[in-house]
């Protein structure tokens, strides 16, 4: 999206998706089509035999179910997202049965309608909290999270605002005391989560932090990280100082990173940031070598092609030999789907849709902004203005939490937003020692959305092609 975008070519998004240059034959979101529908059986499978398992009581039957059709609800949301409607499999089907294993293509709405249900009665099945130390299970706050950003997503305001006040009435989670935390193991299954993804770096875990950690620092030798994706000046400039200016403002241009959103710091590494013990260097210095976190005009050495690096997800308690690759291949970061940051959000921009903005709503986006040290949003703001302020807070509070590329197809604000090339922070050190700030093209950050064709990705070809009743489906301009 235009919050960042990875270093090397081979990275997907950076080549087909940034290009768009793919067809139905060789899109990269093709893998997500066979691999919804594969789990999708897979939890067709549980809600029809679960009553079947030898000793099963009814209480465990309407747990399994209700986590069943959590997970189904999942990926056919997932797929929305990607396709808009698509067949609506609600059996495990019988492969010998050619008759039975094709469906027709439903409609987007008839979709959106089908994964309501199943939130609906998911959230029925579920308890609020699990018993003892069962973490990552799917919880009723859980499945009216998923229920209420669905709504958003399809623009049901009434409804979002329905169900997220569903959530605040089961009075379990609150706002985090501090933001950065959430994203780290010390924070891990804090109140604000309602749903994450569980890791534990042994037997399952992921790479982000090797992916994400800034490149080695030649003086200090303190990141130990390979610095592949970068934010971007696009999103650094979103961020508000504590005054109240926007984060292009003229009159910080001397002093860009001083006193700005707390939620900045806790998500992005600058130029002089401190990090385990020492600083991250991000200015333009063509002596540097190909271990530098330093600034990459050109891509030569593979440094941060945008002047910036992650901190959100990454774990500044570990020692450099922690961090090392080659010490920890994997770690064990949980991953948060939903929490109550976003469903304050969500309600927020349903009020402000439907036009009922009012003093709960306003006093949810201030208690983010509080958290993050900015002024709170006057009264009496229009629904213009509120509408763009409401995106803005949405952009910083959930940065690189995937939701912004939703965001904007959603908003249909794409072709504005995704055209064109990303811009990065060129930073130079003046023979007295003081910093020049210039804002230019990043390498590599061209991008190109043509509307209407990229607000869906095609269906796959073989889907089509092995499927006669999606004969004539295929999305527009695919």
């Amino acid at each position: 999206t235009d919050n960042q975008f990875p270093t090397f070519n081979w990275v997907t998004s950076r080549g087909a998706i940034a290009r768009r240059d793919y067809t139905p034959l060789n899109s990269p979101a093709n893998g997500e089509w066979t691999n919804a529908y594969a789990r999708i059986r897979k939890c067709n499978l549980v809600i029809e035999k679960a009553s079947t398992i030898p000793g099963i009581s009814e209480e465990q039957t309407r747990q399994l179910v209700g986590q069943a059709k959590f997970m189904r609800a999942y990926w056919f949301f997932h797929l929305s997202n990607f396709f808009g409607g698509v067949p609506l499999v609600d059996k495990a089907l019988d492969r010998t049965s050619e008759a039975d294993i094709f469906y027709p293509r439903s409609t987007y709405e008839q979709t959106v309608q089908f994964i309501q249900n199943d939130l609906t009665e998911a959230a029925d099945l579920l308890p609020v909290t699990w018993p003892g130390n069962s973490y990552g299970r799917a919880t009723k706050g859980a499945a009216l999270a998923m229920k209420s950003e669905l709504e958003l997503y399809a623009g049901k305001w009434a409804d979002c605002v329905a169900t997220s006040n569903q959530i605040f009435a089961l009075n379990k989670y609150s706002l985090a005391t501090n933001y950065g935390n959430m994203f780290v193991p010390i924070g891990e299954s804090g109140p604000e989560v309602i749903f994450e993804v569980q890791f534990d770096g042994a037997n399952r875990g992921h790479s982000a932090e090797i992916f994400l950690s800034p490149r080695t620092d030649p003086p200090s030798g303190i990141a130990a990280g390979w610095g592949h994706v970068m934010p971007t000046q696009n999103l650094v400039d979103e961020y508000e100082f504590t005054d109240g200016a926007p984060g292009n403002d003229p009159a910080h241009a001397n002093d860009p990173y001083t006193g700005r959103d707390q939620r900045f710091y806790a998500s992005i590494l600058y130029n002089g940031s401190d990090w385990r013990g020492g600083k991250v260097w991000t200015y333009y210095d063509p002596a540097v070598n190909y271990n530098s976190s330093f600034f990459d005009l050109n891509h030569s050495h593979q440094g941060t092609l945008t002047g910036y690096y992650f901190r959100k997800y990454i774990d500044e308690s570990l020692t450099p030999s922690e961090a090392n690759y080659y010490n920890r291949p994997i770690n064990g970061t949980n991953a948060i789907l939903y929490r109550l940051g976003e469903i304050f959000l969500n309600y927020a921009e349903a009020k402000n849709e439907l036009g009922q903005f009012d003093d709960d709503a306003l006093q949810k986006i201030n208690a983010l902004r509080a958290r993050g040290g900015v002024p709170a949003l006057p009264g009496g703001l229009s629904q213009t203005v509120l509408r763009d302020r409401i995106r803005r807070e949405r952009r910083v509070e959930l940065a690189f939490e995937g939701k912004r590329y939703w965001d904007l197809i959603r908003w249909r604000t794409a072709e504005q937003v995704l055209n064109g090339t990303l811009k990065a922070m060129k930073i130079t050190k003046k023979p007295d020692g003081s910093w020049n700030y210039e804002r230019v093209n990043a390498f590599g950050g061209e991008r190109k959305f043509e509307a209407p064709r990229d607000y869906l990705f095609p269906i796959p070809q073989t889907a089509i092609d092995r499927n006669e009743k999606l004969s004539g489906q295929q999305n527009p301009g695919w």
